[in-house]
């Protein structure tokens, strides 16, 4: 019977282990946070600590194929941001283009 006992509680163990053991995804900001945040690093606003999940997630925004290929980096990036509703009506679309001919090129 302790034998029983000692194989239910290494199971219930090893599950709990496990269960808790699981990484935590990392969600992709909003493209418009991502828009707001990278207009104001281009001199169009404000950016303040809450932006540094959003900026970092537009540098990581790359593509390689195999070597870094700014051109598609480029698009993605605008791509990504242009899910923003209005980030490229009006005079947002003057501050896409300068976010993007500023940071959109860079690995």
């Amino acid at each position: 019977m302790k034998l029983h006992s000692l194989i239910n509680a290494t199971a219930l163990a090893l599950i709990a282990a496990t269960g808790f053991s699981t990484p935590v995804q990392a969600q992709a900001p909003d493209p418009c946070s991502m828009y707001l945040c990278m207009a104001g690093m281009s001199g169009q606003g404000t950016s303040g600590p809450e932006c540094a999940a959003p900026i970092a997630a537009f540098h990581m925004i790359q593509v390689w194929s195999p070597w870094f290929n700014p051109p598609a980096t480029a698009m993605a990036r605008q791509n990504y941001m242009m899910a923003c509703p209005n980030a490229a009506v009006g005079t947002n679309a003057a501050i896409m283009a300068s976010i993007i001919a500023t940071w959109g090129y860079t690995p």
